[in-house]
C-alpha cells in the first residue's frame, strides 16, 4: 500500500471511529452490544495484520516495531481483560465507577492513536525526504 493510500485509510478509520461513537450515543443496548463486538473484531484483525507486517519486515527497525507491537498487544489484552471484568459488574454504583474507568481507557487509547498518527506523519515525511535524497544521489552518478 502506498503511503498516501495508508494515510487515507487511517483517516477513514478515524472517521469511522468517530461515527461509531456518535451512533453509540443513541443506539439501543442490543445494537450497541453488536457494535462493540464488531469494533473489537476489527481491532483484533488490525492487530493481527500489524503483527504479520512486523514479522515480515526485514529492516533494522523491524525488531523495534515488533517490540512496540508486543507492548501494544499486552496493553490491548489488559484493557480487554479489564473491560470484560467490568462488564460483569451489576451494582449501579460500581457500574458508574467502571463506566468512568472505561471512558478513561477510551480517552487514553485515543491519545495513543493521536501520537501514532503524529509518528506516522513524521515517518511518511522522512521516507519522502530520504527517497528524494536517494534520487538526487542516483542522478548525480
Amino acid at each position: 500500500m502506498a503511503l498516501s493510500e495508508a494515510l487515507a485509510a487511517m483517516t477513514a478509520k478515524a472517521k469511522e471511529a468517530e461515527d461509531d461513537f456518535h451512533t453509540s450515543q443513541t443506539a439501543q443496548h442490543a445494537t450497541l452490544e453488536e457494535q462493540v463486538a464488531r469494533a473489537r473484531a476489527s481491532a483484533q484483525e488490525r492487530n493481527d495484520e500489524l503483527r504479520a507486517r512486523a514479522d515480515e519486515a526485514k529492516s533494522d527497525a523491524s525488531s523495534w516495531w515488533r517490540d512496540v507491537q508486543q507492548q501494544w498487544d499486552q496493553q490491548v489484552q489488559q484493557i480487554r481483560s479489564n473491560i470484560e471484568a467490568k462488564r460483569e459488574e451489576q451494582d449501579a454504583k460500581r457500574a458508574a465507577v467502571r463506566a468512568d474507568s472505561a471512558e478513561d481507557d477510551a480517552a487514553f487509547a485515543i491519545d495513543i492513536a493521536m501520537a501514532a498518527i503524529e509518528e506516522a506523519d513524521y515517518a511518511v515525511l522522512e521516507a519522502v525526504l530520504r527517497r528524494e535524497k536517494a534520487n538526487e544521489l542516483a542522478a548525480a552518478h
